[in-house]
């Protein structure tokens, strides 16, 4: 019998920024000394302590803006709101990820499920993969887009062919969409490419993104 895969459901579209701040508050409350979002389990990915202070900077910018009505108070809100926001669904990967898909323990993070819980999928590999030259020297940025039912990325980098199959290195393993790769030897190209894994297994390579260090 296949397991029942669950997924979280953050329910912020069309949120409005103090929505956004109870649900953060919530969920901050109810992870904190849960068993299931500490040690030996992996740790909150962003922490806990990130999610709340991006919070206490949305309320105090919406209180700001609440007070003033001013263009540029509205401004700082909207950015305070968009910064949450990223962190918040950030927060719900993490829990997705550490819950292994099992209603309870999402529930336990304050977070709520999907409608109809589905059998655990092979993830489908990560989609625009991009890599490009930062102005430090030595590093590229690596993004590209999520996979659904993934517990962890495994980042890989070739210095060869990217169309060989041989010669690929895992580099990082990773809950996050986009990885700084430092150290990588000036004016040299590096190919990088993803794979998502789930608990039902590993997805096949994403496309592969090349950059060449500054």
């Amino acid at each position: 019998m296949k397991k029942v895969w669950y997924f979280v459901a953050l329910g912020i579209a069309g949120i409005t920024p103090k929505g956004l701040g109870s649900k953060i508050r919530n969920s901050v409350k109810m992870m904190t000394g849960n068993p299931a979002f500490m040690a030996p389990n992996p740790l909150p990915e962003p922490t806990l302590a990130e999610v709340e202070a991006a919070n206490a900077e949305l309320e105090a910018a919406e209180a700001a803006y609440d007070f003033n009505r001013g263009k540029v108070d509205k401004d700082a809100r909207d950015e305070a709101f968009r910064k949450a926001k990223e962190l918040y669904h950030l927060l719900g990967g993490y829990v997705q990820r550490a819950s292994a898909g099992d209603k309870d323990i999402i529930v336990s993070a304050g977070l709520d499920v999907e409608r109809d819980p589905m059998p655990k999928p092979v993830p489908l590999p990560p989609t625009n993969v991009r890599a490009e030259a930062t102005k430090v020297l030595g590093q590229i940025i690596v993004r590209f887009g999520g996979s659904k039912g993934r517990r962890i990325y495994k980042v890989y980098r070739t210095e060869g062919d990217p169309s060989l199959e041989t010669g690929w290195e895992l580099i990082a393993e990773t809950g996050k969409v986009r990885l700084v790769v430092d150290g990588l030897e000036r004016f040299k190209t590096y190919s990088f490419r993803v794979v998502a894994e789930g608990v039902a297994g590993v997805s096949i390579p994403s496309d592969a993104a090349s950059a060449t260090a500054a």
